[in-house]
């Protein structure tokens, strides 16, 4: 019985890392903006924006990994490209570049937020995307 589980939630820890890690980097660079920041305050923003990670990324990942595992895809780059896209797509809905661009802000933003969602997609590979499609009882 819980032999059954172990994809899901090989699944979920891979999510759950990849969103921590982008939380975590997203609070520090905040953290670095602003001096004087306790730790107290790194840990509860990494936690807020960990959440905000989640929140974002959570119906573009729920039909993109079962895409990926229905596939069998263990090849790092295509979690990373979808990692790379998503990041910089929200990032770029959520700043509101939309509405009032600026060009070199806009290109800023997009690129570090692509490598930031290829580092976290990092993650969710190590994780759980490199085990996509594999049998419970087929040897590593």
């Amino acid at each position: 019985m819980l032999l059954g589980l172990r994809r899901p939630l090989r699944l979920l820890w891979g999510y759950l890392g990849a969103c921590v890690m982008m939380g975590f980097v997203l609070a520090c660079v905040s953290a670095w903006t602003m001096p004087g920041m306790a730790a107290p305050e790194l840990l509860a923003l990494t936690v807020a924006l960990t959440k905000l990670a989640m929140i974002v990324s959570i119906l573009p990942s729920l039909v993109v990994i079962p895409v990926f595992e229905w596939r069998g895809m263990r090849r790092w780059y295509g979690y990373g490209i979808y990692g790379a896209l998503l990041s910089a797509a929200a990032s770029v809905l959520i700043s509101g570049s939309v509405e009032r661009p600026q060009t070199l802000n806009l290109i800023t933003i997009v690129v570090c937020f692509a490598f930031l969602g290829a580092a976290s997609a990092t993650i969710y590979w190590w994780i759980a995307g490199r085990f996509a499609g594999r049998a419970l009882n087929e040897p590593a």
